[in-house]
């Protein structure tokens, strides 16, 4: 019954609604009036509800998260190249700081191409959970994920300590944070193969694993001091923000109509912040917006295996590693219930710095803004409500059906989260 219960969600996934119009109808009388740069209630509360952190949030998971030595060892890390299997990769390969700490590409590269989309590690800090399927409770466990995964880096921590202590610069930055390196010597060559203990690593005492793993999870909370200072730079929309606050209407007007007139679409008529709030413009939950590439294939599993992954890794919040393993954090990742509604469900990205962050989605199936908005409004390229895995009753499904001056105000809004001026929105 089961079986043949999941296979019409799969038979359904393959229907397609019908495609919307190219080009949407023109703008319509009834569009809601422009108001004045301040803003009129409540359009000016929830404006101002998505003002930027002055700060992340404090992680009491890493007791080192803001030091200043942590800060450099992990920005040293962060581009060493000999923490990976082949000497040829580094966090810095994926994220790259010359190119808004993305990589660009539809599947990020790794060993194995994995199909998901390199997220920018701009205010990366400011997140509840990480990675696309929230598999991850800190910042510090997401660094150190990537070194061993096969798809990425492909490294090993035994590999990881061995470099450091072959590499004096390294060594001793690390020494004078945590302490003397573990005994390297009678280690077999791996902890990790094919993304399992190997038997000799599992032969090694408890006492002997432990020491070891410390050592490991040391270089993952200095590359998380790191990541924690990739503050993204101030945008035109916080400085319209800014304005609003001081009520200051001649700052706030330089703010332009057109990006105004988009606010107004996404507080209001698209209802975007609904799941794009708060501060980092994302409610840091899960959903499955109707992606083909998650809800047809039935290959990734999102949010339903992300809570499989991250309630029995050692190196979560609530496990012996963490320096608060008693705290809100960890207690958050213990009362996690996983439900078969979460598959397909994945992490509401923020919407800060989309401007030369493309592609977009965890598969990195959109390539520009004008298809993600079109997605949204009016499905384009979606599967139908109920379709697939899509059982969530996700009210998002439906069709907005902006107009055409709309999807492009709209857009304008979206650029102006980013720093760096964007040239205009080409029609298509």
């Amino acid at each position: 019954m089961k079986f043949i219960w999941f296979l019409s969600l799969l038979l359904l996934a393959t229907v397609q609604e019908p495609p919307p119009p190219p080009n949407p109808p023109p703008a319509a009388a009834t569009e809601e009036p422009l108001q004045g740069p301040l803003l009129a209630e409540p359009l000016r509360s929830l404006a101002l509800s998505l003002r930027r952190a002055a700060a992340p949030p404090v992680d009491r998971t890493n007791r080192y998260a803001d030091h200043p030595a942590a800060v450099q060892l992990g920005a040293l890390l962060f581009s060493d190249r000999g923490l990976s299997g082949d000497g040829k990769s580094s966090c810095a390969t994926c994220h790259r700081p010359d190119q808004q700490l993305v990589d660009g590409k539809t599947h990020p590269r790794g060993f194995n191409q994995i199909p998901r989309d390199t997220p920018t590690l701009h205010d990366v800090a400011g997140h509840r959970w990480w990675g696309w399927d929230g598999r991850w409770d800190s910042l510090w466990m997401q660094a150190l994920s990537p070194i061993e995964e096969v798809d990425e880096m492909a490294g090993d921590r035994l590999l990881v300590l061995r470099h450091l202590a072959a590499t004096p610069p390294l060594l001793q930055r690390y020494q004078q944070l945590f302490g003397s390196l573990p005994d390297l010597s009678a280690l077999p060559e791996k902890a990790i193969k094919g993304g399992e203990p190997t038997a000799e690593w599992l032969a090694l005492s408890q006492t002997r694993r432990r020491e070891l793993n410390r050592a490991f999870t040391h270089i993952g909370k200095a590359i998380a001091a790191y990541e924690r200072t990739l503050r993204g730079p101030s945008t035109p929309f916080d400085h319209y923000l800014e304005a609003v606050a001081k009520e200051d209407a001649v700052a706030a007007a330089e703010y332009p109509i057109s990006a105004r007139r988009g606010l107004q679409i996404f507080l209001g008529k698209a209802q975007c912040i609904r799941c794009h709030s708060g501060s980092m413009l994302s409610d840091g939950e899960f959903h499955d917006t109707g992606i083909l590439t998650s809800g047809r294939t039935a290959r990734d599993a999102g949010r339903y295996g992300g809570i499989q992954e991250l309630r029995i890794h050692p190196f979560r919040s609530g496990g012996e590693y963490s320096d608060d393993s008693q705290g809100a954090r960890a207690g958050r990742t213990e009362r996690l219930q996983r439900d078969v509604a979460q598959w397909g469900a994945f992490r509401t990205p923020s919407l800060r710095y989309l401007v030369g962050t493309a592609p977009y989605f965890h598969d990195g199936g959109m390539a520009d803004l004008r298809s993600v908005v079109r997605f949204y409004t009016w499905r384009q390229g979606a599967r139908p409500t109920g379709a697939g895995h899509s059982h969530q009753g996700e009210t998002m499904l439906t069709r907005i059906s902006l107009t055409r001056q709309e999807e492009d105000d709209l857009i304008h809004f979206l650029e102006s989260l980013s720093a760096r001026e964007s040239s205009p929105t080409p029609d298509d």
